[in-house]
């Protein structure tokens, strides 16, 4: 689930996720794997920030291609 959403600049969109299992096993640098669904292209995210606590991760996408447009246009919750 995303729990925030931030437009940094246009096409440049900070993401929030819950994914505490990931969240406690990564450090800022690794990479994840995401999918819009589960058909969908696999998009590869540096993980950007982690928060133990709270169980997200943050990633940074930028919007360049069809997969990481689609990305874009999710909203919050």
């Amino acid at each position: 689930m995303i729990v925030k959403k931030e437009e940094l600049v246009p096409r440049i969109n900070l993401f929030e996720f819950e994914a505490r299992e990931v969240a406690e096993k990564t450090h800022p640098g690794q990479f994840v794997i995401l999918r819009i669904d589960e058909n969908g292209e696999r998009i590869p995210l540096t993980i950007a920030g982690v928060d133990v606590e709270k169980g997200t991760i943050a990633v940074v996408c930028h919007e360049v291609g069809k997969s990481t447009s689609q990305l874009g246009k999710l909203k919050q919750g």
